[in-house]
C-alpha cells in the first residue's frame, strides 16, 4: 500500500444504480479553474437541500472537480487552505447532504491506508531534500524543491470507487537523498541517507485507544466480517506539517482525551543532531488548541512558517469555537464562535470565515479579516447558506443565501460582493449550482413541480357496487328451523351468522374504501423536473427545459451533459380502487412510476453549441472526461448495474461529438495522467489487469494487481503496484516500473511503500495486524537494500504521487 495521497480517477461506477460518478480527474492535462458537477445517475434530493448543512465546506464525496491552474481565482490558496472533507472518508458509502462548495479540489495531500480505502489530509509539503541536508549534516545547499501551489483548501473532490477513495495530490521533489519520518514504539523517528534513526520526539503517541480510534486510527473488518482491527492510519500526517524549506517542523503533542493539545515547531537540522536518550521539545507554540474543529487540518501554518491558525474552545456540537493566529511570538484572537472551516487569500494576508447566528439555523454570517491585526473585520453578508466559489484576494466572493422555505424547491439566490461596491444578486429563485468558475461563470437549475390529486389518478370502479352495499343486521339472515323433538313439532327461529359476517366483512370493506376515497381527495402526489441554464456576463440563458438531472457539467468547456425527464413514464393512466388498500398503495405506485420518468437517455451540449443525443446501443454512458484541450471526451459505456464497462473515446469538434472509437473493454476504472490512460479490467475480488493507452497503443502492465494499491509518478516515467495480494494479511509484491522498462521485483509480503524520486524506496514488510507494526526497508536499487528498523508502525510520505 502506497504511503501517499490517493488521486480521484475517471469515474467508473461499482454498484448498481443508483450511483454518483465523478467528473473529470485532475491532471496534468487539465488547466481549466472551473467546477464541473459530479455525474449524478440519480438527482439529488430536494426535501433536504444540500445548501442547509453548513457555510463553506468541502462538497461531497459525489464530486471530483478539475483542479485549478496557478491563475486560477478560486483555488490558487497557499499552504493554510488545506481544507479537509467535513466527514472522514468512508469506503462504500456517499456522504448526503454536504454543500457544493466550490472552486475546486486541488493538490491537498492525502495518505493511504492498508487497504487504499481511508484518505487523509497531512497539510504542509515538507521539504524532504533540506530535511534529508540536516541530517545528512552536509551544509551544502541543494537544488530547490519544486512544490506546486496548494490549491483548493476549500473541498477534496471525493469519489467513492469500487470501495477506493480518490483524491487529488501531486508534489515534486528534486533529490534523491530522502529523509523519511516514522512512528515506533510511540516515539517520532527521523532517518535519511546513511545516517542512523533519530528520535524528533519521545512518547508522542502515547495516548489513550479512544483518542487514537478518535483521530488517527483506521478500523477495518475481516473478510468475513466477523473480526474488527485497526491501525495506526497515516492520519499523523494531520498533526505534522513543516514549512517550506523544511527549516521547521510543526507538530501536536501532549494530546488529551478532551480533544486539545499543545502545538510545538522545532528545527530538523537540530533534531538530527541530538541524541536518543536527549530529545529536544522543541519550541511550544500554544498550549490546548482543539483538533476536533477540523480532525485533518487541526492546525495550519504559512509557507514561511513564521504564522499558525488554530481553534481554541472549540464546541464540536455547536460546530464553532475561537480563531486565533500566532506569529510563533504572540497568540492574537481572529474571532470568536467561527465555523470549523475557513478560507485563506493566496497571498496569505486575509482569512475569510463565518460565524453561525443561531445554532437552529444553516445560515451565517460571512466575515474576511486581515491576518496581521490591523484592520477590523470586514461582513460581508448575513444569512449566508454557502461560498460558491472566490478571487484568490478575496476581492470577488461568490456566495448562496436561501429565502428560509424548505419547501419551495427554487429557494436560493446567487450574490456577489465585489470590494467597494454593495453585493448583486446575480441569480434568483434556483435549485442548484452545477458547475461555476471565479469569473461568474455557471451552470445552475431551478425546478419545475407538478401536483396532483391522487383521486385524480385513481379509477373508482366499485363506486356503484359500493353505493349498493348497507350494514348488515342480525334480522336480515334469520330464518325458521323446524325441528322434532319426542314426537313434537318445534319452530324457532335462528340466525345464518356464517353469512352475516361475510357481508360484515363486505361492508367493513366499504367502509375502509370510503375512508380511503376521502383520503384521495386530499392527497397529493409532486413530479417534478428541471431546466437547464447557463450564466454568462450578467445574463442567464435557458439551455433545456423539462431534464431529469446533471450528469456532468462544465464550464470551462462551457459542455453539459444530462437526462431529460421522460414524461411518457409519468403519473399517468390511472390504477383502480379495487387494486390498492391504502393511499400509500396509490402514492408508492404514482411514485415509482416518477422515479422512472428521469431516464430518458443522455444529451450533450459541447463547447456551447446545439443539443446532441448520445445515440449507441450502450445501456448507459458515465464517466466523462475531457482531454486538456477539449477536443476529446473519454467516458464509460454500459449497463450501470454492473462493475465494469466499455472505455471509448470521442472526438468533441466544433460542437459535435463523433468518431468514437474503443479503447478496451470490461473496463472497471480509468484516470488520465499527461495524456496517457491508466486503468483496470477484468477485475475480480479487488483484483485486475493493470494497463495504459496512449497514441492508440494498448499496453499491458500487469496481472492480478490490488485495486487502490498503484501509485503513478509521472515525473518519473514510474509507477508501482502490488500484485499477488492477501487480504487477510494485507500485504502483497510489490513492483516498480520504469519507463518502458519491465517491472521489477522489489519486496514480497509488503503493506506500505513510499516512494522518492530515483531508487529511492522505503517499504513496510511482514506487517502484524496484531502487533500493528512491521519491519522498514529502504531499497536503492540493483536488490540492494538496507533494514532500517523493526516494529514501525506507520511512515509519512516522502512525495506525493496518483494513486488508483
Amino acid at each position: 500500500m502506497p504511503v501517499s495521497p490517493e488521486q480521484p480517477a475517471a469515474a467508473v461506477p461499482t454498484s448498481v444504480e443508483p450511483t454518483i460518478e465523478g467528473t473529470p480527474a485532475p491532471s496534468d492535462d487539465v488547466s481549466t479553474l472551473s467546477i464541473p458537477s459530479g455525474e449524478n445517475t440519480i438527482p439529488a434530493s430536494v426535501d433536504t437541500p444540500a445548501e442547509q448543512v453548513a457555510p463553506i465546506q468541502p462538497a461531497a464525496p459525489v464530486e471530483t472537480p478539475t483542479p485549478a491552474s496557478p491563475t486560477n481565482d478560486a483555488g490558487s490558496s497557499a499552504a493554510l487552505n488545506e481544507v479537509p472533507p467535513t466527514v472522514p472518508v468512508m469506503t462504500n458509502s456517499v456522504p448526503a447532504a454536504i454543500p457544493s462548495v466550490v472552486p475546486p479540489a486541488g493538490n491537498v495531500p492525502t495518505m493511504q491506508s492498508v487497504n487504499g480505502a481511508i484518505g487523509s489530509t497531512p497539510a504542509a509539503t515538507p521539504a524532504w531534500n533540506e530535511i534529508a541536508d540536516a541530517l545528512e549534516g552536509s551544509g551544502k545547499k541543494k537544488s530547490k524543491l519544486k512544490i506546486p501551489l496548494i490549491i483548493g483548501a476549500i473541498l477534496i473532490g471525493l469519489l467513492l470507487v469500487g470501495g477506493a477513495v480518490w483524491t487529488i495530490i501531486s508534489l515534486n521533489a528534486s533529490k534523491s537523498n530522502s529523509a523519511l519520518i516514522y512512528v515506533k514504539d510511540k516515539d517520532l523517528m527521523l532517518t535519511a541517507g546513511k545516517s542512523e534513526p533519530v528520535k524528533a520526539v519521545k512518547n508522542w503517541l502515547d495516548l489513550d485507544d479512544n483518542t487514537k480510534d478518535e483521530y488517527l486510527n483506521l478500523s477495518y473488518f475481516s473478510d468475513d466480517d466477523s473480526t474488527e482491527f485497526s491501525i495506526l492510519g497515516e492520519g499523523i500526517g494531520h498533526w505534522i506539517k513543516f514549512n517550506k524549506n523544511g527549516s521547521r517542523m510543526f507538530y501536536l503533542g501532549k494530546v488529551r482525551d478532551d480533544g486539545t493539545a499543545n502545538l510545538y515547531y522545532n528545527d530538523p537540522a537540530k533534531m538530527a543532531k541530538s541524541k536518543k536518550e536527549d530529545v529536544d521539545q522543541g519550541e511550544r507554540v500554544a498550549s490546548n488548541i482543539s483538533i476536533g474543529a477540523n480532525k485533518y487540518a487541526p492546525f495550519q501554518i504559512t509557507e514561511s512558517g513564521d504564522r499558525v491558525l488554530y481553534f481554541k474552545n472549540y464546541d464540536e456540537k455547536e460546530y464553532s469555537g475561537s480563531l486565533y493566529i500566532n506569529d510563533l511570538k504572540e497568540e492574537k484572537l481572529v474571532d470568536n464562535d467561527v465555523h470549523g472551516y475557513y478560507f485563506i487569500s493566496k497571498d496569505e494576508s486575509m482569512v475569510m470565515y463565518t460565524k453561525a447566528t443561531d445554532s437552529d439555523s444553516y445560515s451565517y454570517d460571512l466575515f474576511i479579516k486581515s491576518l496581521d491585526g490591523k484592520s477590523d473585520r470586514v461582513k460581508i453578508d448575513s444569512e449566508v447558506s454557502y461560498v460558491v466559489n472566490y478571487s484568490d484576494d478575496f476581492k470577488k466572493i461568490y456566495y448562496v443565501k436561501n429565502n428560509g422555505d424548505l419547501d419551495d424547491l427554487n429557494y436560493n439566490s446567487l450574490y456577489l460582493k465585489e470590494e467597494g461596491k454593495d453585493k448583486q444578486k446575480l441569480i434568483a429563485d434556483f435549485t442548484t449550482i452545477e458547475s461555476s468558475d471565479s469569473n461568474g461563470v455557471f451552470y445552475f437549475t431551478r425546478t419545475n413541480e407538478n401536483k396532483t390529486k391522487l383521486a385524480d389518478l385513481v379509477d373508482d370502479d366499485l363506486a356503484d357496487s359500493d353505493l349498493k352495499i348497507t350494514e348488515p343486521h342480525y334480522s336480515d339472515f334469520e330464518y325458521e328451523y323446524t325441528y322434532d323433538a319426542w314426537g313434537y313439532e318445534y319452530t324457532s327461529t335462528e340466525v345464518d351468522y356464517d353469512k352475516y359476517y361475510e357481508a360484515y366483512d363486505i361492508y367493513m370493506d366499504k367502509l375502509d374504501r370510503d375512508s380511503l376515497r376521502s383520503s384521495l381527495k386530499e392527497e397529493e402526489i409532486s413530479t417534478t423536473s428541471k431546466q437547464l441554464f447557463f450564466y454568462s456576463e450578467g445574463k442567464e440563458k435557458e439551455l433545456v427545459d423539462n431534464i431529469g438531472w446533471v450528469n456532468f457539467a462544465d464550464v470551462a468547456n462551457k459542455s453539459v451533459i444530462y437526462s431529460k425527464a421522460n414524461t411518457d413514464k409519468g403519473p399517468v393512466g390511472k390504477i383502480k380502487i379495487s387494486e390498492i388498500k391504502s393511499i400509500y398503495d396509490a402514492r408508492d405506485h404514482f411514485e415509482g412510476d416518477s422515479s422512472e420518468m428521469e431516464s430518458k437517455g443522455r444529451y450533450i451540449i459541447l463547447n456551447g453549441g446545439l443539443e446532441q443525443e448520445m445515440t449507441g446501443e450502450a445501456e448507459g454512458y458515465y464517466g466523462f472526461q475531457f482531454s486538456l484541450d477539449g477536443k476529446k471526451l473519454y467516458y464509460m459505456e454500459g449497463d450501470l448495474s454492473k462493475s465494469s464497462g466499455t472505455l471509448v473515446v470521442s472526438d468533441a469538434l466544433d460542437g459535435k461529438l463523433g468518431n468514437r472509437k474503443v479503447i478496451d473493454e470490461n473496463v472497471d476504472q480509468y484516470r488520465i495522467l499527461d495524456g496517457v490512460i491508466w486503468y483496470y479490467k477484468d477485475v475480480k475480488d479487488g483484483k485486475g489487469e493493470l494497463a495504459t493507452y496512449s497514441d492508440g497503443k494498448k499496453t499491458k502492465i500487469a496481472f492480478d494487481v490490488q485495486i487502490g494499491n498503484t501509485a503513478i509518478y509521472p515525473e518519473d516515467n514510474t509507477v508501482l503496484y502490488i500484485a499477488d495480494y492477501n487480504t487477510k494479511r494485507h500485504m502483497g509484491s510489490l513492483y516498480s516500473k520504469h519507463g518502458q522498462g519491465e517491472s521489477v521485483k522489489i519486496n514480497d509480503d509488503v503493506s506500505f511503500y513510499n516512494y522518492d524520486k530515483g531508487n529511492h524506496l522505503f517499504y513496510i514488510t511482514d506487517y502484524s495486524v496484531s502487533k500493528k507494526s512491521g519491519d522498514l526497508w529502504e531499497y536503492r536499487g540493483k536488490n540492494e537494500k538496507k533494514l532500517i528498523d523493526n516494529s514501525v508502525e506507520t511512515m509519512l510520505p516522502l512525495r506525493f504521487g496518483y494513486i488508483f
